[in-house]
């Protein structure tokens, strides 16, 4: 991706949300500012000068054109068991990556069962949990395997308080 391409914040006006708004603005993105309350999405678009497109999970039609025009999605608007399955089918249809921040273990083995095959058909990157223990763990392997392209096995343990 390059800079300046629009990349879709999905729940933008939240914690998370608004810490992924920051640094891409601060890489030179455009956020596009989206999730449900399009009063608070109207607030983080005057604070940042982003567009907002107000988009309830519920509706495809919406999340379409939320997406509409961007590179990619990040998804930042948990219960991620609600939000993952519409907000990944929105970015297959629109042909861009997903990824989301989920901490929800059984979200994340549900979007690995439901779009795996689907993604790698489409040749679309769907990445659930890339900034906990899902994409973080992806890349501790790569870098511990030093150069090395396979492993029989790895195993990655993680603990939550």
């Amino acid at each position: 991706m390059a800079s300046g391409q629009q990349v879709a914040v999905y729940g933008a006006y939240g914690h998370t949300g608004r810490f992924i708004v920051a640094e891409l603005l601060e890489r030179g993105f455009s956020p596009v500012l989206s999730g449900r309350d399009a009063a608070e999405l109207e607030a983080l678009a005057r604070e940042t000068g982003a567009q907002a497109r107000p988009a309830s999970a519920d509706d495809a039609a919406a999340l379409d054109r939320a997406l509409a025009g961007t590179a990619a999605v990040v998804n930042c608007d948990g219960p991620f068991a609600v939000t993952a399955a519409p907000v990944i089918e929105a970015a297959l249809r629109a042909g861009i990556p997903y990824l989301d921040v989920a901490a929800e273990i059984e979200a994340n083995a549900d979007t690995f069962e439901r779009f795996a095959e689907r993604a790698r058909e489409a040749e679309t990157v769907v990445v659930p949990a890339m900034a906990f223990f899902g994409g973080l763990g992806d890349l501790l392997v790569t870098a511990a395997m030093g150069g090395r392209t396979a492993a029989d096995e790895v195993h990655v343990a993680y603990g939550l308080s």
